[in-house]
């Protein structure tokens, strides 16, 4: 799998705390995307799914779940629905963020991503549509999908979520989707 980046532990990328990674790679290009730094899909960081699982277990006593964002995972279908089926095998949750609407996804090869995602959130990023008051979404047309029970009594909150990890080194990651004046806010 071509990854941008992993966090081993974050709670804002779905339920609980998560190990999150972010694929390298993304065709869809939607306008004003915050990541756009990850549609190309030259090699950035190489996994095999065998690997991931790995570095995945050595986290199990302290993760809920695992959320694949990107780039776009769905363009690295095979991969992401393998490290899914075999999450949900051991036990953890999974969540999907994908800009491939829901029937897109529906009337294609990837449909069976639904049977290995508990939580899957579909639809482009609309820049006109952003918002920074709903939970894991970017954009008002962006639906959050519970695909199984475990979730079922879930509250989503109209609010935002950030997180700032700042490392030994000095260097500064902040997570999430804040806006430009929240960041300068936190700085000053």
């Amino acid at each position: 799998m071509n990854v941008a980046h992993i966090e081993t532990k974050s709670f804002i990328y779905g339920p609980g705390c998560r190990f999150v990674i972010w694929v390298q790679g993304c065709k869809i290009h939607c306008k004003g995307c915050w990541n756009s730094q990850m549609w190309s899909f030259a090699t950035n960081n190489s996994y095999s799914v065998l690997q991931l699982l790995e570095m995945i277990n050595r986290e199990r006593s302290s993760i809920e779940g695992v959320t694949l964002l990107g780039g776009e995972p769905l363009d690295q279908y095979e991969e992401t629905y393998k490290l899914c089926s075999e999450c949900q095998r051991s036990g953890f949750s999974t969540m999907i963020f994908t800009g491939y609407e829901l029937s897109e996804i529906e009337h294609s090869t990837r449909a069976t991503i639904k049977d290995v995602a508990d939580i899957l959130i579909v639809g482009r990023y609309e820049e006109t549509l952003r918002t920074t008051e709903k939970q894991w979404i970017g954009s008002t047309n962006q639906q959050i999908l519970f695909l199984t029970d475990r979730y079922m009594d879930y509250k989503l909150y109209d609010t935002n979520y950030m997180e700032i990890n700042i490392e030994e080194s000095g260097k500064c990651t902040i997570l999430g989707f804040p806006d430009e004046k929240e960041c300068i806010d936190l700085f000053h």
